[in-house]
Order: structure tokens, then sequence, then C-alpha cells
């Protein structure tokens, strides 16, 4: 299955890309969708929206789903 994936911020700087396609087997959650693209960074402050919706690193993956990862901004 096919899936789009979109990084922002910091992401895609560590990446060295904004936004590509990747082919998974059935059954992929979105975590492990982000543990496989091997980006340095903790996944701790990292969210995720699937097709425009926030979810979380459990959701299995559907083909033609579009995930956007992005780092988590704080203020102090």
């Amino acid at each position: 299955m096919d899936v789009t994936i979109r990084l922002s911020g910091l992401l895609a700087s560590a990446a060295g890309y904004k936004r590509t396609t990747i082919e998974f087997g059935e059954g992929v959650t979105a975590g492990e969708v982000f543990m496989a693209l091997g980006i340095p960074v903790s996944g701790d402050w990292v969210r995720i929206s699937i097709n425009g919706v926030l979810s979380d690193r459990k959701h299995v993956l559907k083909d033609g789903d579009e995930i956007l990862y992005f780092p988590v901004g704080g203020g102090g």
C-alpha cells in the first residue's frame, strides 16, 4: 500500500524532504512508519495528523492515507 508522508519544521530539515510517497505492507502503524523514516529525533515531541485529523502512533494506516508528522512547539 502507498502512503504519502509530509514533514514540517525540523523534521523536514533532518530528513531532507517535505513530502514523499512510500510503499509499506498492510497493517503498518503511523508510529512504525515514523521509525522507518530513520529521522534522528526523539518521537516524543512529534505529533501526527492522518488525512487532516490528529491521531496517535497506534493508528493503522490504509492505502492512500496522507500522514503529516510535525514537531510540537513550546514556549516559556
